[in-house]
């Protein structure tokens, strides 16, 4: 279904001028823009070579080992499921009625027969599977809206204006506005599931020339990934996956 030229003519320009993103490619250079490269590597430093190895990579690696495989497939399904209403707005935003509705069915199924969504029991029908949440930052990437500066963040990691500020819109969409500080639960078991899916790619990391440069281009092919549902897949190079390169978010 088409998007609606009505909300194509204004929601870019509102949007746009709201957070002030500007693309990350120099239009006359073609090269990625990163003003802030000095304070991103020293925070990449730290994150990589102190966060990284004492904190996050230990409770991912407890998770993945130690945590039974079910009790990790119910907690990032009712994680996940959380998403669900979010992703129906975002979409609806975007004029995308149908991919709407395969959010919409896909939170009241496994809510009311999935147990709270620890089972994904919409996904074992072929129309209502999805490639992953639309966030409010996708949403904005689709109708053109830069990113602006890439910053990393100390135990965070890549950002930008668009996707992260954009994450704060989707907490006030029901049922993530109705968690309050719940939500943090929420995002810490995605984000450690996350992690502990890349562990098998740290070797890779490790032997890349420029780490932080590699996660940069990473971060950004999985953005424009996203917004194009899957259309640019085919032009990622092989640094990492396509399946890990949708990990890093």
């Amino acid at each position: 279904m088409k998007k609606s030229n009505s909300i194509k003519c204004w929601l870019p320009l509102i949007l746009a001028t709201t957070i002030g993103a500007c693309s990350s490619i120099d239009q006359t250079t073609g090269q990625r823009q990163d003003p802030l490269e000095g304070f991103n590597r020293t925070m990449w430093d730290f994150n990589y070579n102190v966060a990284d190895p004492y904190l996050l990579k230990p409770i991912a690696t407890g998770w993945k080992e130690y945590v039974p495989q079910p009790a990790k497939t119910a907690l990032v399904n009712v994680a996940n499921n959380l998403d669900e209403p979010a992703s129906f707005v975002n979409r609806l935003l975007e004029g995308e009625f149908s991919k709407a509705m395969v959010h919409f069915n896909r939170f009241w199924i496994n809510s009311v027969f999935g147990l709270a969504g620890m089972m994904d029991i919409a996904s074992a029908s072929e129309g209502l599977r999805t490639e992953g949440s639309r966030s409010f930052g996708d949403m904005l990437g689709s109708y053109g809206v830069g990113t602006g500066a890439y910053v990393m963040v100390p135990l965070y990691g890549p950002a930008t204006p668009r996707q992260d500020l954009g994450r704060l819109v989707d907490h006030t969409y029901p049922a993530l506005s109705l968690l309050g500080p719940w939500s943090a639960l929420k995002f810490s078991v995605q984000a450690v599931d996350r992690r502990a899916n890349l562990l098998s790619q740290d070797p890779i990391l490790a032997q890349s020339q420029d780490s932080y440069l590699t996660v940069r281009e990473a971060y950004f092919q999985n953005l424009e990934f996203k917004i194009s549902d899957g259309k640019q897949g085919s032009e990622i190079k092989e640094t990492l996956s396509e399946d890990e390169l949708k990990e890093i978010d």
